[in-house]
């Protein structure tokens, strides 16, 4: 039996890297052409590093409202209930988190800093950098999160999950039906735009959902093998999760007697099944929601479990300018609403970043080659993946078509109403 709730926390503001900057702009490039050519819902030109970059273009430095994509994350872990934290970064990220903790303090916490492994920028090696700085029971979730999602702060849910004490591993599904219940009937209450690219049948509440893989992962880190963790990981946008599986489990003839019925049930019903949800549909990978739990504990030989989740913070990372686009519009609009303190309206630690957006970015722009002049940076950033404009005009000041959405102001309207609930939650 594990551990009823979680307590500790690795954060990663690691990624990896390109061997050079031409090849990560023609991956993004070639990405956004085909996305663009097949007329997708979410167009992404990916924000890449490349080790041959003068100025380490790490997304999570990418400031919203003048503040460092990484406070968001960190100010979203020291409102919630975790005791512990491990963040994983660069030494630009170790600059910017001990200006920030200088400002705004640890509530109570305590928060260490482990330096990336340069050579080694892949997701497992960060796991057990954050893990051997940590004294974890062998009975004990940790939270994994990547810390590319600004506006992810209701994480209760998570740390207390039920499911905490008999799992080893749970994947909170992005859930566009979850989510967006009426995107068909008022598109405009999408206002995350994403393109989903799993299906998964629920059977026992008799419902489809299109899926996106998650974005937070509670997990024991003795219970399952370093090598399953990142083919999941290295597999999970691509649709080739099942395929990897079945070579994987191919090495343990055991497991993979005890997957085959799993596996025949899978191929003989799921395109029946879906047809009687949907037609024709185009789908990267399908599942029914108890056959992927059932064959995923029997892969990594421990227990497992899928679920859904209903808040649109948790598909909201920022890996491409799209995205950042998102909150640096919603910011805007904010402050347009609410005068200076706008961001305090939409997230819970909003007067602590401005706060240490006040205190602290004027010397940071001194010390990190991105901030000297961020405005004049995206615009050629921007410029280079071939976008149709810039972000900021002559005298800096921001203006996209995205912010003359109605997007913006859905997304205004939700996060404002779900911060007041947040905040009287806390109380």
């Amino acid at each position: 039996m594990n551990k009823p709730t979680i307590e500790k926390c690795i954060v990663s503001f690691s990624h990896n890297a390109y061997e050079s900057r031409k090849l990560a702009d023609k991956e993004a490039i070639e990405k956004a052409r085909r996305e663009i050519a097949q007329g997708k819902k979410g167009i992404s030109h990916l924000i890449l590093r490349a080790r041959d970059d003068e100025i380490d273009r790490l997304k999570f430095l990418f400031p919203i409202h003048g503040i460092p994509l990484m406070c968001y994350a960190l100010g979203n872990l020291l409102v919630s209930d975790l005791k512990e934290i491990v963040v994983v970064g660069s030494q630009e990220v170790k600059i910017v988190l001990d200006a920030f903790l200088d400002v705004v303090g640890r509530g109570g916490k305590t928060v260490q800093f482990v330096h990336e492994d340069p050579d080694h920028l892949v997701l497992i090696n960060t796991l057990v950098l954050g893990r051997n700085a940590l004294a974890l029971a062998p009975n004990e979730l940790v939270l994994f999160q990547p810390g590319d999602l600004p506006f992810l702060y209701d994480l209760e849910r998570v740390l207390k999950d039920k499911d905490l004490k008999t799992h080893s591993l749970i994947l909170w599904l992005n859930s566009r039906q979850d989510m967006f219940p009426r995107f068909k009937e008022e598109p405009a209450s999408e206002f995350v735009q994403r393109n989903y690219h799993y299906r998964v049948i629920d059977e026992k509440a008799g419902r489809l959902h299109d899926v996106k893989e998650p974005n937070v992962y509670p997990i024991n880190l003795a219970a399952i093998e370093e090598d399953i963790i990142e083919l999941l990981h290295e597999t999970r946008k691509d649709g080739k999760i099942l395929n990897a599986g079945i070579n994987k489990v191919l090495t343990s003839p055991t497991r993979m007697l005890r997957l085959l019925p799993v596996l025949a049930s899978h191929f003989r019903n799921f395109d029946s099944d879906l047809k009687t949800y949907r037609m024709n549909d185009q789908y990267k990978f399908g599942m029914h929601l108890k056959n992927f739990n059932k064959g995923t504990s029997i892969f990594l030989d421990t227990p497992f479990i899928a679920k859904f989740h209903d808040d649109p913070a948790y598909v909201s990372d920022v890996d491409a300018l799209e995205d950042w686009e998102d909150f640096e519009s919603l910011t805007h609009y904010a402050v347009q609403q609410e005068g200076e303190n706008g961001l305090a309206a939409v997230h819970p630690f909003g007067r602590e970043l401005l706060k240490f957006k006040q205190e602290a970015m004027p010397a940071l722009q001194q010390r990190i080659a991105m901030y000297a002049d961020f405005p004049a940076y995206l615009n050629q950033l921007y410029r280079t993946l071939e976008m149709p404009y810039v972000p900021f005009d002559a005298d800096g000041r921001y203006d996209t078509p995205n912010l003359h959405t109605q997007l913006v102001p859905r997304a205004y309207q939700w996060y404002r109403e779900k911060t007041a609930r947040f905040q009287v939650s806390v109380k």
